[in-house]
């Protein structure tokens, strides 16, 4: 969105002279305020800086130019000045909410993919105090230490990238299905008080539910999927106390039959493969 609308400024930046002839912008403003915009996206610095203050420090070196290349500053060229002033410090800010979008996207991005990943570490900021702690009580009770300083080298990192990237995909489209199907069970089943997930796939409680009712839930679960989604859930049901009178018992049935269901799922498609292989032949 805020790539666009860039975009769509420096179109209308290049042809603001066409508007009327008393728009006779400096040249090289064209270009100063592309390289503005510029700096904005790649120093990575200048993503958390405020706007204003990227704004402000773009000025000195604007005022230099047009002096070193003789543009008359004020009197009769006081409007064109302030026009290319508002031109400089529009891109900059347009520049300044396209990084900050793209922060929001990459901290989402690393939270999906990664937030399980650094579960159980923590920044050297707030683990150095236990670490030294530590090798005090051995410098005290005379006991052996050691400590460690890992990295991978960037040689393997470039050899091993492309599964990297794929696993990241992975687990960016895991957690993109995952949060649809959630707001589906949401939707579908908001009478319902519990609506877990566990690992890859959800558990649901179905109070006061009897087996002939929850039947009717389970495909209309499935024909919803089907019709807003486009996938086809696997759905294991256990019942209480039909078939087991523990919630352990419960759970267990229920994600056997689940995995049951994706067992004869592949049995069907195996046996489609071998018969369109038969005609083939």
């Amino acid at each position: 969105y805020w790539l666009v609308l860039i975009c769509l400024w420096f179109f209308f930046l290049y042809n603001i002279e066409r508007l009327g002839e008393p728009i006779n912008i400096a040249s090289f403003v064209y270009v100063y305020a592309i390289i503005c915009a510029v700096t904005v996206i790649l120093m990575r610095p200048l993503w958390r800086t405020p706007l204003y203050w990227s704004v402000t420090m773009a000025m000195p070196p604007f005022f230099i130019l047009k002096i070193l290349l003789n543009y008359e500053i004020g009197g009769s060229n006081l409007p064109i000045t302030v026009t290319e002033i508002c031109a400089i410090g529009l891109s900059i800010i347009l520049a300044g909410q396209m990084t900050r979008r793209l922060e929001e996207l990459q901290d989402a991005v690393t939270s999906l993919t990664l937030g399980h990943l650094k579960q159980d570490t923590q920044p050297f900021e707030d683990g150095q105090g236990q670490i030294y702690r530590e090798v005090r009580r051995a410098r005290q009770y005379k006991r052996p230490v050691a400590l460690l300083s890992v990295v991978p080298t960037e040689e393997t990192k470039q050899m091993q990238l492309n599964r990297f990237i794929e696993e990241a995909q992975r687990e960016i489209l895991d957690a993109y299905v995952s949060a649809r199907v959630a707001s589906l069970l949401v939707e579908q089943l908001k009478d319902y008080d519990v609506i877990t997930q566990r690992d890859r796939h959800f558990i649901v409680l179905l109070p006061e539910t009897d087996r002939e009712k929850v039947a009717e839930i389970v495909e209309r679960l499935k024909r919803t999927a089907r019709e807003q989604l486009g996938l086809e859930f696997k759905i294991g049901l256990s019942t209480f106390p039909d078939e087991a009178v523990t919630f352990e018992r419960l759970l267990e049935q229920a994600e056997a039959k689940m995995d049951q269901t994706t067992s004869v799922a592949e049995r069907h498609l195996e046996l489609a493969a071998a018969s369109v292989n038969g005609v083939a032949h």
